[in-house]
């Protein structure tokens, strides 16, 4: 991992929850010697957040926010030359024959980009480098598309670390086969920025979400905690931070 990518993936950490809001409390804890009224404050507000976020209705709500494209319909897609997938991330270390799996949200990802290419006959594009040393993630991909869902992608991405690079990278490899109409393949929280994106870099997008949140949910059990829920929460305020600093024109 180079330095740029070590320095964001340290700035999520810290800031996005659980760790920023743990490093809150704890600094709610040093401080407090001094400033006790202001060591409360913080740790209690730490201890809030992080219980507001691991409640499903929280997620669910954040998650909407942020979605604002619809699951792609039943009928076939207008006129395009290939359904693009993006990565969600490999396990390096998973009791896998290749060394590496997909992450649930990767293979979420992927099931949906081949039931579309069953659907529709479109070639698969399969976009995702490697962050850190080892296989790249549209090579996994790859693999568990042949593996499991019986298909073999066209075109296969490797370079790409960012949702930007995904589109440059995709686009200049589709470029010579005059492709720049597609269907993208991602997680529904995650579409709005990269449909951003990909159009950014010149390539003209139907959006096709996957996992997406319907309603706020109701009963008890979207009011009490769970990792999952908390784990929705993060990648959604993720998304918010990237579309405000889209706004910026920074790198997302």
């Amino acid at each position: 991992m180079d330095a740029d990518l070590a320095f964001r993936a340290i700035a999520r950490a810290c800031v996005l929850p659980p760790g920023g809001p743990i490093l809150l409390a704890f600094f709610g804890i040093v401080v407090s010697r001094w400033w006790p009224r202001v060591g409360r404050t913080c740790a209690a507000a730490a201890l809030a957040a992080l219980w507001l976020l691991a409640l499903p209705v929280v997620a669910d709500l954040l998650s909407l926010a942020v979605e604002e494209y619809p699951p792609l319909g039943a009928s076939q897609p207008a006129p395009v030359g290939a359904i693009v997938v993006l990565g969600g991330g490999i396990r390096r270390n998973a009791a896998d024959s290749a060394g590496a799996a997909l992450t649930p949200q990767s293979l979420e990802r992927l099931a949906g980009g081949a039931a579309l290419a069953r659907r529709t006959g479109l070639p698969l594009v399969l976009s995702g480098g490697s962050v850190e040393p080892g296989p790249a993630e549209a090579d996994v991909m790859q693999a568990t598309l042949k593996r499991d869902f019986g298909l073999e992608a066209r075109f296969v991405e490797r370079r790409s670390r960012t949702t930007r690079e995904n589109a440059r990278e995709t686009a200049a490899l589709l470029a010579p086969a005059w492709i720049k109409n597609v269907v993208l393949v991602t997680t529904a929280v995650h579409m709005r920025r990269a449909v951003g994106e990909f159009e950014a870099a010149g390539v003209t997008v139907i959006p096709a979400p996957v996992g997406g949140t319907l309603t706020v949910g109701r009963g008890l059990a979207s009011w009490l905690p769970r990792s999952a829920a908390l784990e929705r929460s993060t990648q959604a305020v993720y998304e918010m931070a990237g579309l405000a600093v889209a706004r910026l024109g920074l790198e997302r």
